[in-house]
């Protein structure tokens, strides 16, 4: 079959059908209104997923794809719609839903349709039926902000198509390809601001048909390696899995229910930010396709190569999930501290329970970089005949690796740092603890082994690499901090008058607190040494002579005075330029004033 007529029709059906069934919505009552603990503030058309639905199915009939996966996929797909269309009319408990989950997951079992496991393997049933309720729930989950399951479900499934493509499964990849257009002819009416929702009947039919071809997938292939396996389709689910599961563990952590609504998604919580909703949704698009492309190179590089970027790749989301989690909790903290003062003595969340936790993730994360360290350190040092003869000393010595490395680390005092404030001085101390680690390792092996026929180069790449791992996990939370910040929406246009150390330090404080409603449009500074350099991004425009016209052309409204030597005369002089020009104006103090 063409992939183009494939990938048209149920495009353009989705394109025709959205706004019909949206005057059918708006005309039966089926209107999602404003709720507390709901995002939209309008009142908004359900039945998305009716044109969803409807777009899909009549392509797949159409193209008359029949088999076990896809009969399956119909009827629990089927079944789930039609639940969620109840849902939508009359809000259905979250525990009947579930057991309406359950019972569709059951479906493609009696198909045959099971996870990448033999047959006879005991656990092949219970987890397909937890993998296919938990990505159906995921994309419930989603559907929070305008655009944002929709657009994760067309991305989701066409790497879909490109992996199915790829291992030869014509039919499951024509299934997925029609998923994708059926999700992106939604699209255009349910971005930023939505005109419609696809509502539980949508976002249910997408996350189901997912799973079951996700797993399909894996089904059928004579694979050994099982995790690999399922790490594919894992990777390709990775935003509504990652979404699911901080909210999970962030409501548990705060003593909400689980299944309750709320403002606490991702998505929310970049938004709380600052950042605006497109952004928001363009950000989880594009952490979406990352992971999808690393799953699909799984099959066409090197396996431990890739599972290194992909372990790294889920550090980057860790970071980025605790430092949503860390910044935003702020707010909430507030309405809950009598709840936790009485939980935890006293104390407060986060330091009880985020900062506890994260030296826990810290610490497991420092294994897994130990270990890939040493690992990659004899795969760049030997050629592929002389790796297996030497991969006896690697053996040998792993283990003492790990304790010792771990123990130094935790010795010399290096999970007590706070990764927002990360400096250079923190670059010092990781680069004295690991090579202190290095040295009591190669120290042991000495003692130990004498030494004998360990490569040298080994150990010093082991050094190198791993330093690289460490520094890098330890910066990068500030890193993926001040990624996000500087995609807030745009504040109140300032000017920061002064580019020394004190200007410098308003910049950053700016730039690091949400709270702060600004945008700083440029420097400010006589010094003519200093026009045209940029201190963090920001350039300095000139000196005070060139305020009138910059304050015209940039639409400044305030001017941020932080020179603690500018006195008398000098300050008047900036004072009455800046009345002159209307615009507001303060002086920053250093400590010592």
């Amino acid at each position: 079959m063409d992939i183009y007529l494939i990938f048209a029709i149920p495009f353009c059906l989705a394109l025709i059908i959205t706004p019909l069934v949206r005057i059918v919505a708006f005309r039966s009552g089926m209107v999602a209104y404003p709720r507390q603990d709901r995002w939209h503030k309008a009142p908004t058309a359900l039945l998305g997923g009716v044109a969803i639905y409807s777009a899909a199915l009549i392509s797949l009939l159409y193209f008359r794809i029949l088999d076990k996966s896809f009969l399956s996929l119909i009827i629990g797909a089927t079944f789930l719609f039609v639940v969620g269309l109840v849902d939508d009319k009359v809000r259905i408990t979250p525990y009947v839903k579930l057991f309406a989950q359950i019972i569709a997951a059951c479906v493609p079992v009696f198909f045959g349709v099971i996870a990448g496991l033999p047959i006879n393997n005991v656990f092949a049933i219970p987890i397909t039926i937890i993998w296919i309720v938990g990505v159906t729930n995921s994309f419930n989950l989603l559907d929070n902000i305008d655009g944002l399951a929709a657009g994760v479900a067309a991305i989701t499934a066409f790497m879909l198509f490109v992996s199915l493509s790829g291992s030869g499964e014509t039919t499951l990849s024509s299934v997925s390809l029609v998923i994708c257009a059926s999700s992106l002819g939604f699209l255009p009416y349910n971005f930023n601001k939505a005109k419609i929702f696809m509502g539980d009947s949508g976002s249910m039919f997408l996350g189901y048909s997912l799973a079951v071809i996700s797993i399909s997938g894996t089904s059928g292939r004579q694979i050994t390696n099982v995790l690999t396996t399922m790490l594919i389709p894992v990777l390709i689910l990775g935003v509504p899995i990652f979404d699911t599961l901080f909210v999970m563990v962030g409501r548990k952590l705060r003593g909400k229910r689980i299944f309750e609504g709320g403002k606490d998604h991702t998505s929310h919580r970049l938004v709380m930010l600052g950042i605006s909703q497109k952004k928001t949704v363009l950000l989880l698009y594009a952490i979406s396709i990352i992971f999808g492309l690393i799953a699909i190179l799984y099959t066409k590089t090197n396996l431990f190569l890739i599972s290194v970027i992909a372990f790294c790749s889920l550090v980057v989301l860790v970071y980025f999930g605790f430092f949503l989690f860390e910044v935003t909790s702020i707010e909430e903290k507030s309405a809950t501290s009598a709840r936790f003062d009485t939980r935890f003595g006293n104390k407060t969340f986060l330091n009880n329970v985020f900062m506890y936790k994260r030296q826990l993730v810290e610490v497991f994360f420092d294994f897994i970089f130990i270990c890939i360290a040493y690992y990659s350190a004899y795969f760049l040092r030997f050629e592929e005949s002389m790796l297996p003869a030497n991969f006896v000393f690697l053996k040998e010595s792993l283990i003492w690796i790990i304790l010792i490395k771990l123990c130094t680390f935790f010795i010399f005092g290096l999970y007590r740092g706070v990764w927002r404030y990360s400096s250079v001085s923190d670059f010092f101390t990781i680069f004295k603890v690991v090579s202190l680690s290095s040295i009591f390792s190669i120290l042991f092996l000495i003692f130990a082994y004498r030494f004998r026929e360990y490569s040298r180069a080994v150990f010093f790449i082991d050094w190198l690499l791993l330093l690289f791992l460490i520094m890098g996990s330890r910066f990068l939370f500030r890193l993926v901090g001040e990624f996000l910040l500087n995609l807030r929406k745009g504040g109140k246009n300032i000017l920061i008058f002064g580019a020394g150390d004190m200007g410098e330090m308003v910049l950053r404080e700016i730039k690091r607190s949400k709270f702060l409603d600004y945008n700083v449009m440029g420097f400010i500074d006589d010094d003519p040494a200093k026009h045209g350099i940029k201190i963090h991004g920001v350039t300095v425009l000139g000196g005070r002579n060139r305020i009138r016209n910059l304050v015209k052309s940039l639409q400044i409204r305030e001017i941020m005075i932080a020179v603690s030597t500018l006195k008398g005369d000098g300050l008047a002089e900036i004072v009455k330029i800046c009345n002159d020009c209307g615009v507001a104006f303060r002086t920053i103090r250093g400590v010592l004033d």
